[in-house]
C-alpha cells in the first residue's frame, strides 16, 4: 500500500505540526538538537558543533565493543550534519580538521575491536575534509590544517589522508605542504619526527610522480605504473570504450597478484561485453563459479550462456561436487541454494563422517532447509554433528543453540522412515546424555525448553 502519511500530515496545518515537534523537542534531546539545527544560522551551527566536538574530546563515557555500532551511526551523523549546515568551504574545512582531531579521545575510551569507529575517521571525516578542502579558496589554511591533522596519528585513523593526495588537492596546496614539510625536516631536533616529515615528503613526490606518469599513460606513452594505478587506467580507458587500451593495461597485471584478482576480473567482464567477446566473458565467468559456486555466480553465468543451458550447467557441477570424496560446506549450500534437495541430501548421508560440525555458520542453514524439504535423516545427522561438537567444545554460552538441534531432532525422529545404518534417535539421545550428564546448564535449559 502507498505510504500517504505525509499528505496526511500536511493536511492537518502547519501550527499543528509545530506544535506537535515542539512537544516532542521537549521530551527527545535528538529532536530538540535536529529542530535548534535547522532553525539557526550557519554560525550559530558552526559554535554548536564545536561545543559537541569539545564535549566529544571530553567525554569519560566508556563505549564497549556492543555500543560501538551504534556509536559510529552517531559520529557518521554529526557528520551529515556539518555538510549539511556548514556551507563556507573554509569553516567546514577547520570544523572537519577538529572533527578528526577527536580520535585520540574517542578510540581511547572505545572498544573499537572491529575498526568500526576508527573507519568513520578513515573515511567518511577523511572524504568531507577534502570535499571542503578542494573548495576552499585559501591555499594556506587548507595546506596548515592538512599538515596539523596528518602528522599526528596515534591510533591510525588518519593514515588514509595520506592516499591519493594528487586526487584531491591540486599542486599549488602540495607545493605549499612540501614547503611546509621541508621547513618542519630541516628545524627538528627530534629524530623520530624527522623521520617521519621526511617519509610523508617521501610519499607526497613519489604520488605526484606517479600522477605524472599516469597522465602519460592515458596520452599513450609506455610507463611503469603499480597494480593499482593500472587498474585506475583501465577504468579510465573503459568509460572512455577504448576497450583496447585498458585491455592492454590490465594484461600488465602479473597473474599471480591475487590482491587484486576480483578488481581485474570486474574489469575483465566489462572489456569482454564492450568488446562483444562472448566466448571470453563466459570462460571467465565459467572460472568463477567452479572455483567458488553461488547461486549468484550461476545466474551471472547463465545470464551470458542462456538460461536453457541451466540444466547442463547443474547437472555438470552436482558430478563434479560428488566426485570429491570430502564434505565441502560451500558445495553443500549451493546445492540448497539450487533446489537440488534429493542431491544434497545424497551428499551429506555419503560424506556424514566426514563432516566438520563446528562450522556453526553454514551447516544450521543447510539442516533447516533440508528439513523444510522432508529430508529429516540428513538433517538429522547434521544437527548431531553440530551437537556433539557444541558438547566436545563445551561452549557453554552457545548451549541454547544445542538445545534448538536437540529440539529438531526430537521433532523429526518420528519422521524418518529408514535409519539406514545410523543410530535411531533414541539411541543417540541416551548416548549423549550418557556422555554429557555433567552439562547440567545445557539439560536443564532443554528441559526448560519442553516446559518441564
Amino acid at each position: 500500500m502507498p505510504d500517504n502519511r505525509k499528505q496526511k500530515l500536511m493536511d492537518l496545518g502547519l501550527e499543528t505540526l509545530v506544535d506537535t515537534l515542539l512537544e516532542l523537542a521537549s521530551n527527545i534531546s535528538q529532536v530538540d538538537d535536529r529542530i535548534n539545527m535547522l532553525i539557526s544560522s550557519e554560525q550559530e551551527n558552526l559554535e554548536r558543533f564545536r561545543r559537541k566536538l569539545t564535549a566529544l574530546k571530553n567525554s569519560t563515557q566508556f563505549i564497549d565493543s556492543r555500543m560501538t555500532y551504534s556509536f559510529a551511526k552517531v559520529l557518521e551523523r554529526m557528520l551529515a550534519d556539518i555538510e549539511e549546515r556548514i556551507t563556507d568551504p573554509c569553516n567546514g574545512l577547520e570544523l572537519i580538521a577538529q572533527f578528526i582531531e577527536t580520535d585520540e579521545f574517542v578510540l581511547e575510551t572505545c572498544d573499537d575491536s572491529y575498526g568500526t569507529v576508527a573507519e568513520v575517521y578513515l573515511q567518511a571525516a577523511k572524504d568531507l575534509f577534502f570535499q571542503y578542502a578542494s573548495s576552499c579558496q585559501d591555499k594556506e589554511k587548507v595546506a596548515t590544517l592538512f599538515l596539523r591533522v596528518s602528522e599526528k596519528d596515534a591510533y591510525g585513523a588518519r593514515s588514509s589522508l595520506m592516499e591519493n593526495l594528487t586526487e584531491f588537492l591540486g599542486d599549488p596546496v602540495l607545493a605549499l605542504i612540501l614547503d611546509k614539510l621541508q621547513v618542519l625536516v630541516e628545524n627538528e631536533k627530534e629524530e623520530k619526527k624527522q623521520r617521519s616529515y621526511a617519509r610523508m615528503i617521501a610519499s607526497i613526490r613519489n604520488q605526484q610522480e606517479e600522477a605524472n606518469l599516469f597522465a602519460a599513460a592515458l596520452q599513450g606513452k609506455q610507463v611503469e605504473l603499480p597494480t593499482p594505478r593500472m587498474l585506475a587506467l583501465a577504468r579510465v580507458f573503459c568509460e572512455k570504450q577504448d576497450a583496447e587500451s585498458a585491455l592492454a593495461w590490465v594484461k600488465r597485471i602479473p597473474a599471480n597478484d591475487s590482491s587484486n584478482r576480483y578488481e581485474v576480473e570486474e574489469i575483465l567482464k566489462e572489456i569482454y561485453a564492450m568488446q562483444g567477446d562472448r566466448e571470453s566473458l563466459i570462460a571467465l565467468l565459467y572460472k568463477n563459479f567452479k572455483s567458488y559456486r553461488t547461486l549468484d555466480a550461476l545466474e551471472e553465468l547463465l545470464l551470458v550462456m542462456g538460461q536453457e543451458k541451466r540444466e547442463e550447467v547443474l547437472a555438470n557441477e552436482v558430478t563434479s561436487i560428488c566426485q570429491n570424496p570430502s564434505f565441502d560446506d560451500q558445495d553443500a549450500q549451493f546445492l540448497s541454494d539450487v533446489g537440488m534437495m534429493d542431491g544434497l541430501e545424497t551428499y551429506v548421508l555419503d560424506r556424514i563422517q566426514r563432516l566438520d560440525g563446528g562450522n556453526y555458520y553454514t551447516l544450521p542453514r543447510i539442516a533447516q532447509k533440508l528439513g523444510e524439504s522432508g529430508c529429516y535423516l540428513a538433517a538429522s545427522l547434521l544437527y548431531r554433528s553440530l551437537l556433539d561438537s557444541l558438547m566436545e567444545r563445551a561452549y557453554a554460552k552457545s548451549y541454547h543453540h544445542g538445545v534448538d538441534y536437540l529440539n529438531a531432532m526430537d521433532a523429526f525422529a518420528p519422521l524418518v522412515k529408514d535409519w539406514k545404518t545410523f543410530p535411531t534417535h533414541n539411541t543417540y539421545k541416551m548416548h549423549l546424555l550418557l556422555e554429557n550428564k555433567r552439562k547440567r546448564s545445557f539439560w536443564d535449559q532443554y528441559r526448560r525448553s519442553k516446559g518441564l
